[in-house]
């Protein structure tokens, strides 16, 4: 069964993938910490073996592996820019969303209660209905 989508439900959720979009940013962080720890720990390793003596072979596997700690860097230094403009995008969309709710809200509210009556009380006119163009909606939440 679906679940009813709603302006508080899309608000509700846009809310959690902000929060799941800073967490990822943090572990992106954390991660990539642990690439720049490897590269210099790398870079040590090459310098002891070059001091050494060791062969060119086991050189040219560590280098590898520093390299590849550099790419994943590299990698998420991009990943966590995305996430940023994914988390900037759904702030952005969120306030779009109550902006507009505060045009529409009142609005759409009125309209549901008319639709759920089963019949009109009256069909006389009243003074609300003589001065409709006269009323001035403002805005919530803008």
């Amino acid at each position: 069964m679906a679940a009813e989508v709603t302006y508080e439900s899309v608000a509700e959720e846009s809310d959690e993938l902000s929060l799941m979009c800073k967490e990822d940013q943090f572990a992106c962080d954390r991660i990539k910490a642990r690439a720049d720890r490897e590269v210099g720990r790398g870079d040590a390793l090459l310098a002891q073996m070059a001091a050494t003596g060791f062969g060119t072979s086991l050189q040219a596997w560590v280098t590898r592996c520093r390299e590849d700690y550099q790419g994943m860097g590299t990698h998420l230094e991009n990943l966590k820019a995305n996430t940023i403009a994914q988390d900037e995008a759904v702030v952005k969309a969120k306030a779009l969303l109550l902006a507009g709710q505060g045009v529409y809200y009142d609005i759409a509210l009125d309209m549901e209660q008319v639709a759920e009556r089963e019949a009109y009380v009256s069909d006389t006119v009243d003074s609300e209905d003589t001065s409709a163009h006269t009323e001035v909606y403002e805005t919530k939440g803008a």
